[in-house]
C-alpha cells in the first residue's frame, strides 16, 4: 500500500491514540434552547466565536447555531460611530429552535481525535460538539483546533 505522504503512519497513530478531552476546547460557550436569539450574537460578540451549541436545561446538546447561520438572518451593519451592530430587536423575533440545526452529529470525549476529523472532511462540520457519558455538553473540536494540532506538529523539532 502506498502512502500520500512519507510520515502518514505517524500521523494516523497520533490521530488514533490521542483522545479528543486532550485536545478539546473548555468551557464552551453554549445557548439555551429557549434563549432570545439575541443571545447568541451577545455570547459569541468579541470572543471570535463561529459554532455555539444550543442545550436544554440539563445541558444536553439540542442543535448548533453559527456564525453563518446568523448573517443569514441578519449581516451585521454600520452605525453611524462606525462600529458593526445587529438589531436585537428584529434579532429577539427569530425563535433559535426554528432556525437552529437540530441534534447535530456529537462525540463523546473518551473517543479517539480521528473519529472528530473524518467527520468534519466528510460531511464540512465546522464543530463537532463533545459530550460526557450523561450525554453533556463538556468541550467542542472546530476546525481551528484540527489547524493548531496540524501547526503544533510542524513547529515541533
Amino acid at each position: 500500500m502506498s502512502h500520500k505522504y512519507p510520515e502518514d503512519f505517524h500521523i494516523r497513530a497520533l490521530f488514533k491514540k490521542v483522545k479528543i478531552q486532550e485536545v478539546m476546547t473548555t468551557p464552551v460557550i453554549s445557548v439555551h434552547v429557549e434563549a432570545p436569539f439575541g443571545d447568541v450574537v451577545k455570547l459569541s460578540q468579541g470572543r471570535h466565536i463561529r459554532h455555539m451549541p444550543v442545550v436544554n436545561s440539563q445541558m444536553e446538546v439540542v442543535g448548533l447555531v453559527t456564525q453563518r447561520d446568523l448573517y443569514k438572518i441578519q449581516p451585521p451593519h454600520k452605525n453611524e460611530d462606525g462600529r458593526w451592530v445587529y438589531d436585537f430587536d428584529m434579532l429577539d423575533g427569530i425563535i433559535l429552535k426554528a432556525v437552529m440545526t437540530p441534534n447535530p452529529f456529537t462525540l463523546s470525549q473518551d473517543r479517539p481525535l480521528a473519529e472528530a476529523v473524518l467527520p468534519m472532511v466528510r460531511h464540512k462540520y465546522g464543530c463537532v460538539p463533545i459530550v460526557d457519558h450523561q450525554k453533556k455538553l463538556c468541550g467542542i473540536i472546530t476546525s481551528y483546533d484540527m489547524l493548531k494540532i496540524a501547526s503544533d506538529i510542524l513547529e515541533e523539532k
